[in-house]
């Protein structure tokens, strides 16, 4: 991986105009009553799925970011905007539908004019791999790595103007697409550019439409992390790769007293667990918590990866890791693995495998209660508690022995084919999942219900659109639906 420094440039084009005299989300351009003052600004990411190649799969594309800043359009100084972990990392498969907290100023941004956001870029590097249509899953060694060299960086310009007391949001979008070369015949990623031609844009926050209510800003969900602080009022999750959230708890708050890693053993005494939490960013730039998800009972060693091919045999299988949990003391992993490595799986004396169904609609299949690895599917996304790592070397990948495997929600996209009442049906998969019909998609209208981001409700999906999904895959064949969603975005 490429650890070369750089500061990438972004134009940050004219759909971007955050302007607001009274301060309420989705006033756009100030034109009267305009003051100075101080405003404050939260800053998310996402990203914008590629257009599916005929034998590509993104199984990673892993940006460490060291900085924001925002330059004024007068030429004074910049306002610095401070990460939410001083080395920032995070999958841009995940963002396809998740939104990640970047970081925020809270009323101590200059009102004015600002004209370039500039993101500091430590490294980038895209894990990919190829299938000729013989079955799910990647081809044998097909799993590949590319590294952006940073070669050539493109200034660009971003035009936003701020007001006295504002409070408001910035989503940055990297477009994965764009920002990739790959070989139409060989379907091979030969170049990554994060500085081509619109490969970031920025978008105001709260989105045109979505599911959030009055005064929120964006979605911030499946945070993961130990408890380092709880009461009745909030709750504090660090992650190893992404900082913190505190999260207050509302009457809404959906929580679980019981942990999926211990095969739902009760865990009702949240700090010092392993969690995940679905939150919501306001305007004020503080988080509600929208669900509490206890994984663990204790700090562990947790990684979690999508599955990459069909396990041959019962005990072995292969990912590639989209997140990283290191315990707190005594870590096995330590700085040793990145998240996009490969890394073998051995099961150990392994508990029943369990679901993470954050109470969404759950189809039975033969993963639950398996301790087979013949019952893990090409496309899944699981988390691993390990009981021994190896580091990688040149030629082997990292491995680990776990003691627990959970099904959890994988971030896919593709076109919608059809809309029915509560479900939607979605096809163009990525070329591994070897899947070349329309696959049925639940979606949940209770509570908890599917979060939606690009459409207000189920009913606003269109057909031919492009839509990224947050969801646990159960199988092609598994019936009402191959997926349940948590999340959908449409584009």
């Amino acid at each position: 991986m490429n650890r070369g420094k750089a500061l990438l440039l972004i134009l940050l084009t004219a759909s971007l105009a955050l302007a607001a005299c009274s301060g309420s989300s989705g006033s756009h351009v100030c034109t009267v009553n305009c003051t100075t003052g101080a405003a404050t600004v939260s800053f998310t990411l996402a990203a914008v799925p590629i257009t599916p190649q005929p034998g590509t799969s993104i199984l990673s594309f892993v940006v460490t970011l060291n900085g924001i800043k925002l330059t004024p359009s007068t030429g004074g100084t910049d306002v610095n905007v401070p990460l939410n972990a001083a080395t920032f990392v995070v999958d841009l498969t995940r963002l396809q539908s998740d939104s990640a907290f970047a970081g925020q100023v809270l009323a101590n941004i200059p009102a004015g004019t600002y004209k370039q956001i500039t993101v500091g870029i430590a490294s980038a590097v895209v894990t990919y791999c190829t299938n000729a249509g013989v079955s799910a899953g990647c081809d044998p060694l097909s799993i590949k790595q590319v590294s952006e060299p940073f070669a050539t960086i493109t200034p660009t310009t971003f035009s936003a103007t701020f007001t006295s007391g504002q409070q408001t949001g910035i989503q940055i979008r990297f477009d994965i697409g764009k920002a990739l070369t790959i070989n139409t015949v060989t379907q091979a990623v030969t170049a990554v550019n994060l500085g081509a031609t619109n490969v970031m844009t920025t978008v105001a926050l709260p989105p045109l439409l979505s599911s959030l209510a009055t005064g929120q800003l964006d979605f911030v969900e499946d945070f993961t992390g130990v408890v380092t602080a709880a009461s009745a009022t909030s709750v504090t999750v660090q992650t190893s790769l992404r900082g913190s959230i505190t999260a207050k708890v509302t009457p809404t708050t959906i929580t679980s007293t019981t942990c999926v890693i211990n095969n739902n053993a009760g865990c009702a005494t949240p700090l010092g667990q392993v969690a995940s939490i679905d939150t919501v960013l306001n305007n004020d730039g503080t988080f509600f918590l929208l669900q509490y998800d206890p994984l663990d009972l204790t700090s562990s060693d947790i990684v979690e990866g999508i599955v990459t091919s069909t396990p041959l045999t019962s005990n072995q299988f292969d990912i590639v890791a989209n997140d990283i949990l290191r315990k707190s003391t005594g870590s096995l992993i330590a700085t040793n693995l990145s998240v996009g490595a490969p890394v073998h799986v051995t099961l150990g004396a392994v508990n029943p495998f369990a679901v993470d169904s954050k109470d969404l609609p759950v189809v039975i299949t033969s993963f639950k209660g398996s301790v087979s690895a013949t019952d893990i599917l090409p496309g899944q996304t699981v988390a691993l508690r390990l009981t021994s790592f190896t580091a990688a070397t040149a030629t082997v990948p990292a491995q680990i022995t776990v003691d627990a495997v959970v099904l959890r929600f994988t971030r896919v996209a593709g076109s919608i084919f059809s809309v029915t009442g509560p479900t939607f049906n979605i096809q163009s998969l990525p070329r591994f999942y070897n899947i070349f019909t329309s696959l049925p998609v639940q979606l949940s209208s209770g509570s908890p219900s599917t979060y939606y981001d690009g459409v207000t409700s189920p009913g606003s999906l269109t057909v031919g659109n492009t839509a990224a999904m947050r969801s646990l895959y159960f199988g092609p064949t598994a019936t009402p639906g191959a997926f349940t969603a948590a999340k959908v975005r449409q584009f």
